[in-house]
């Protein structure tokens, strides 16, 4: 009688199907319980992006949403993403902040792109900091309806009653104060509110929730398979120089953070006026530094 002996190489085999389907879904699902030099498709390398909030127009014969380039910018942000330290900074600087623009000496900042476009506000940002910006990202608020609209609607805390209507940009606002789940119109008009006693600072600190809520919508699993039309979204809506595998790679990176690792900041700020720039704001140097230093 013949012994029969296990057939080591179909276990062997089985063993090796079974870690390779725990390590896809760990890398898809739970990321950062794989050691970090065995991880796939993210990046290694901290990264400086600007983010720009552009304006938008339609074209009148077609309908379709233009991106605007060389208006003044909305919102301005410097997003630092660290995978050696897991964090994720968010610096934004208020749009009326009064700097000095090569050329054209102390202006709002939001006038740079208006004169040189991406290249100038990117080095005006970068004096200001005194840090050096890999990559650039500029996103326009239809965009923003459109990735609400995909993941079902974001929930956010509208902090005050918010009620205005500009029928020359298309804007009508109407949103009660509390807790509540928006859809991406509700939520453009949201971010884009600014008529209240904080002005542009309120309306900072809404974009900057509204940025924790969208990226926290998009790491759910029920929601990665999205991803695809997402990324349709952003080739056609938003406008950047990172190229598409690193653009993949930081955005593996981000999933793996939780609330805990994103910190928002907001220099500190100082009402003023300019004979030629009208209203402005003097930003306080050493709040930002220390922001820099501690977070760059």
């Amino acid at each position: 009688m013949t012994r029969r002996h296990p057939d080591w190489l179909r276990l062997l085999a089985l063993l090796y199907i079974v870690v390779g389907i725990t390590y896809f879904y760990a890398n898809l699902f739970a990321p950062r319980l794989i050691p970090h030099f065995l991880r796939i498709g993210m990046t290694r390398r901290p990264t400086n992006i600007l983010v720009l909030g552009t304006d938008i127009s339609f074209n009148k014969e077609t309908g379709e949403p233009i991106m605007e380039t060389g208006g003044r910018t909305d919102s301005i942000m410097v997003m630092r993403l660290d995978p050696i330290s897991y964090k994720m900074f968010i610096l934004s600087i208020p749009r009326d902040t009064f700097v000095p623009i090569d050329g054209y000496g102390y202006q709002k900042i939001n006038a740079a792109n208006v004169y040189g476009g991406t290249p100038l506000i990117k080095k005006t940002v970068e004096k200001l900091i005194g840090r050096e910006i890999d990559h650039y990202i500029k996103i326009n608020t239809f965009a923003a309806v459109k990735l609400v609209d995909l993941v079902g609607g974001v929930d956010v805390e509208v902090d005050n009653d918010m009620f205005y209507n500009d029928r020359a940009q298309g804007l009508f606002i109407n949103l009660k104060k509390g807790r509540q789940r928006l859809s991406g119109k509700q939520l453009e008009g949201f971010i884009r509110f600014r008529h209240d006693a904080r002005g542009d600072l309120g309306r900072i600190g809404r974009q900057q929730q509204f940025m924790d809520v969208l990226f926290h919508s998009f790491t759910k699993p029920q929601n990665l398979i999205k991803a695809p039309v997402a990324l349709t979204i952003a080739m056609r809506f938003i406008q950047t120089d990172l190229p598409l595998l690193k653009m993949i790679r930081l955005a593996n990176f981000a999933r793996m953070l939780t609330t805990k690792d994103l910190t928002n900041f907001t220099p500190a700020v100082t009402d003023a006026a300019d004979p030629a720039a009208g209203s402005i704001l003097i930003m306080d140097k050493k709040s930002l530094d220390e922001a820099v230093r501690a977070n760059f």
